[in-house]
């Protein structure tokens, strides 16, 4: 969805199992905050893992992370998405996610299907509530992730995602698209052989 929507040029179709919408700071942040991105438990001990990290909330750091550089990595933004629909609308949107995935809250998926539908885009969301939706082949648990394997899912969804491209053309081509945050403006663009970003303040 990162892609989609720094390049939407180059994307004709999204298949998503449990992404998240709003970046969490602790994975950007790392240690700073105080939260380890993951933990081994055992008998009598706990080992928290940090990954090391160069994002700091420290102002005075050339890594200092502003509400700009978060907002940028937020795909939940629909001033963001209608910026992306005006050079690409017809990416289609396939979405699986637990209700009961604490780690990308649901909420926040539904509410980014349902800006995408309003917006025009052919956007489907699997919401998996229950275990009854728990078929043992995708499905495979109400957990974050599903212990969905992306084998299963691609074979499950890209023949959809096929049918529907079969007769359009490809949108892919240089371009460039440009998102406002609060006081910078980050422009993401193909220059020459390579894919850059600019950053005006």
């Amino acid at each position: 969805m990162l892609i989609a929507k720094i390049a939407p040029w180059y994307v004709d179709g999204v298949v998503d199992n449990s992404a998240i919408t709003m970046p969490f700071i602790p994975h950007i942040l790392g240690r700073e905050t105080e939260i380890a991105e993951f933990v081994f438990s055992g008998e009598n001990v706990n080992l928290n893992c940090y990954v090391k990290k160069y994002w700091t909330r420290n102002i005075n750091s050339p890594f200092y992370l502003d509400d700009d550089n978060y907002i940028i990595r937020s795909i939940l933004n629909q001033r963001h998405i209608q910026i992306q629909k005006e050079l690409n609308s017809n990416i289609i949107y396939i979405h699986y996610h637990s209700a009961k995935d604490f780690g990308a809250p649901a909420k926040d998926k539904i509410e980014l299907h349902k800006i995408y539908k309003n917006l025009g885009f052919d956007s489907t969301l699997h919401l998996i509530e229950s275990e009854d939706q728990i078929d043992g082949k995708l499905v495979k648990s109400l957990e974050h992730g599903l212990r969905m394997t992306d084998k299963a899912l691609f074979r499950q969804e890209l023949p959809i995602v096929l049918e529907k491209l079969k007769n359009r053309n490809s949108f892919m081509k240089e371009n460039s698209i440009s998102y406002p945050c609060k006081n910078k403006v980050f422009t993401f663009k193909d220059k020459e052989d390579k894919f850059v970003l600019e950053i005006k303040n």
